[in-house]
């Protein structure tokens, strides 16, 4: 299956080969930078262009015309709960009830879900919520494209189905602090014994940087993204480049400070000894250092995938177009 992330900088696909229940080949991987101007807030502005360009990216490299799409929007609303075991049909409309006492005032909208755990007669289940017209939306461009949306679903439910499944033993016991810094937001998620405890997004990400080495020093986007491949080779920054994370990564830690310090209040003192970076945020080395110093704490490190002839890929950036790839 071919896993779509699609965010409003960039695309990540993944495309996989299911081999059986938690073990697949990782067939192909990569990206694609999405210009400037097609999202506004979350909501897709500018929708023939971004068509266009789906389908120019997806002639070039040969895709399948299949896929499974991961995305997000500020509106969806992502939940963890348990249940008595029921049909699908049943589930949905249960879901959608759930839903919608949380969504004031949203009159339609879809449910994704995906099954943690079973355990008697119950189902613990994580479901997400998104509008109606926003998918519409969604499904709408990738037709324009000519691409066959086989599932689409939140962003939230797509990476931790990547993480899991890189980290199978994760999945039914212990605990984990998965952190995802994008480019113009942070999700950071306290997952335990099978259960997404509790989630959140703040508005802080990579643009960050960008937009003060735009203002400060004047750089072009090409110059900010040489900038950034630079730093995720080595942790020896051109000055431009630490003086903008210097500026700006005051209220990154602030906001990891409230969070850690709320799981470890609500789940124990214990709660922040396994945390996992990813994202385009986790590839900017000397970020993760500021990160690790500030908050004293050691992030573990995910372990690369094998692609074809053994070439290893570090997945921190892929792991919700990975996740979608698995959906069955």
């Amino acid at each position: 299956m071919l896993g779509v992330d699609l965010g409003i900088y960039s695309l990540k696909f993944f495309q996989t080969k299911k081999k059986r229940e938690d073990l697949f080949d990782v067939i192909r991987t990569g990206d694609l930078v999405i210009p400037g101007d097609v999202f506004m807030e979350g909501d897709i502005k500018g929708k023939n262009v971004l068509a266009e360009n789906l389908k120019l990216f997806w002639k070039k490299n040969k895709l399948p015309r299949e896929a499974s799409v991961s995305f997000y929007h500020p509106r969806m609303v992502v939940q963890n709960i348990s249940i008595p075991q029921m049909s699908d049909m049943e589930l949905e409309n249960a879901l959608k009830w759930e839903a919608s006492s949380i969504m004031t005032g949203e009159e339609n909208f879809q449910i994704g879900w995906q099954i943690l755990g079973k355990t008697d007669d119950k189902l613990d289940i994580l479901y997400a919520a998104s509008p109606s017209l926003v998918v519409a939306d969604y499904l709408d461009v990738f037709k324009k494209a000519g691409i066959r949306v086989d599932a689409i679903e939140p962003q939230i439910l797509s990476l931790l189905k990547g993480f899991l499944a890189l980290n199978p033993s994760l999945s039914r016991e212990g605990s984990f602090v998965l952190t995802d810094i994008g480019f113009s937001k942070v999700t950071i998620v306290y997952f335990e014994k099978g259960k997404l405890m509790y989630s959140r997004y703040f508005g802080w990400g990579v643009k960050k940087i960008w937009d003060y080495l735009k203002e400060k020093h004047k750089m072009l986007p090409a110059e900010t993204q040489e900038l950034l491949n630079r730093s995720t080779q080595s942790s020896d920054l051109p000055y431009q480049l630490e003086e903008a994370l210097n500026e700006t990564t005051g209220a990154l830690l602030s906001e990891f400070r409230r969070s850690f310090t709320f799981f470890q209040s609500e789940f124990g003192s214990t709660a922040v000894m396994n945390c996992f970076l990813v994202g385009g945020g986790a590839t900017i080395l000397s970020l993760k250092t500021i990160l690790s110093i500030g908050l004293n704490i050691t992030f573990q490190e995910l372990k690369p995938i094998l692609l074809n002839r053994n070439k290893p890929l570090q997945p921190e950036r892929f792991l919700a177009a990975l996740g979608a790839s698995l959906w069955n």
